[in-house]
């Protein structure tokens, strides 16, 4: 059993990576874009699929990240308005891509952490055009970004294998970081009105409180409240 959930499926044909509109009240497909089509560079996680990454709108955009097979934008009418490619990922034992974007007023936030150069990225919605990036040092990786405001700074938290961090959602600057995480951090971090609670549970097990409003190296300070 092991074995089969570890191993991951093979790139074998062509994919079509499609965009829906559905009615909610009946269920009726309202629109229906297809974004790309194409036969994956490498394969996926068993239990995942190559479209695992979840859309996301704010009544005014909808957004669909594909990971390696690009990002694009569409009016609430399925009119498409851009699209960019962000290159191709290189996910670790081939478990294939999964992390979902952040919409915050008018950015798209875009988590790329993979086996390769990993970065956050930060894009205009309505243009795609670049606002910041910000270099990780970070292996593979599938959390979805967080924003929250604490004591005026508004930031962006993303959880990490080696590293939780937190940037500056103006300008993507460091703000702090805190270590003590697992391999594969999959789970995003949860925020209310005075802590980041962060967590990863493979090969090993780990849960933190971080105070926010800290700055700098936080590992093994008084930020970290348990």
């Amino acid at each position: 059993l092991r074995r089969r959930i570890m191993s991951g499926v093979a790139a074998t044909h062509a994919q079509r990576f499609t965009v829906l509109a559905i009615d909610r009240r009946d269920g009726h497909v309202i629109w229906e874009r297809v974004a790309q089509e194409e036969l994956p560079h490498e394969g996926t996680h068993r239990t995942g699929s190559w479209a695992s990454p979840s859309a996301v709108t704010d009544g005014e955009v909808v957004c669909a990240f594909f990971g390696s097979r690009g990002l694009y934008c569409y009016d609430l009418d399925g009119r498409p308005l851009w699209e960019t490619d962000l290159g191709d990922m290189r996910i670790r034992m081939g478990f294939g891509e999964g992390a979902s974007p952040t919409l915050y007023r008018d950015l798209l936030i875009v988590l790329w952490d993979h086996e390769g150069d990993s970065a956050l990225y930060a894009l205009d919605k309505k243009t795609g055009k670049l606002k910041w990036k910000a270099d990780r040092n970070e292996a593979s990786g599938w959390c979805t970004p967080v924003v929250t405001t604490h004591d005026g700074v508004t930031q962006v938290i993303v959880n990490g294998t080696r590293a939780v961090r937190s940037y500056q959602l103006s300008d993507g600057k460091l703000l702090w970081q805190c270590g003590g995480q697992t391999p594969n951090c999959i789970p995003s971090v949860v925020v209310d009105e005075n802590f980041a609670y962060a967590m990863s549970g493979f090969r090993g097990a780990h849960l933190a409180a971080i105070k926010l409003g800290g700055s700098g190296d936080l590992t093994d300070s008084k930020s970290v409240t348990w």
